[in-house]
């Protein structure tokens, strides 16, 4: 019987190949794991914002859920957010300000501080992203069929609520 555990990644941190499609014989709990790590290497969610690199897009994206929360994020917090050297960042927060897409601010508490935020121009091409993102999803419901596309959304949203409860199981 395969194991359904997907290779670590390369030393080159590139991502093993996709693993294989279950057999229909194997117990389905183990057919379930190996699906599920099958569609973790399925690139559904990277769709880059329009005219942005899928980098570019996950730093406006976690600028965005820092201005949700109401703190403010600074270079070296993106580093650490998205394991990337800060010198990176630094260079795709320079291509972003060039394009109008964030912007720099002194720290009102510490003037050593800079602050990353988002521009209208930045919030406007995460919408473009949403926009792509949602008609991808209107294809893949069109593709499934209305019927199955249905169960899938009320399958994923019982498996969500599975995977709460059983976590709230393990903290207690």
């Amino acid at each position: 019987m395969r194991q359904p555990f997907p290779e670590p990644p390369a030393p080159d941190g590139k991502r093993p190949p996709e693993p294989p499609m279950p057999d229909p014989s194997e117990p389905v709990e183990l057919r379930l794991v190996s699906l599920f790590f099958r569609l973790m290497h399925t690139p559904w969610m990277k769709v880059p914002a329009p005219g942005l690199t899928n980098s570019e897009t996950r730093i406006l994206f976690a600028v965005r859920g820092s201005e949700h929360t109401g703190h403010p994020i600074r270079v070296r917090d993106l580093s650490r957010m998205l394991r990337v050297s800060s010198p990176t960042i630094t260079q795709h927060i320079n291509s972003l300000e060039s394009r109008g897409l964030v912007l720099r601010e002194q720290s009102p508490k510490d003037k050593r501080e800079v602050h990353i935020a988002l521009t209208e121009l930045g919030n406007a091409t995460l919408e473009g992203h949403r926009d792509v993102l949602l008609q991808n999803f209107r294809e893949f419901a069109e593709y499934l069929g209305g019927g199955d596309a249905e169960k899938l959304a009320e399958l994923i949203a019982k498996t969500c609520e599975f995977f709460n409860e059983k976590e709230k199981q393990y903290s207690d």
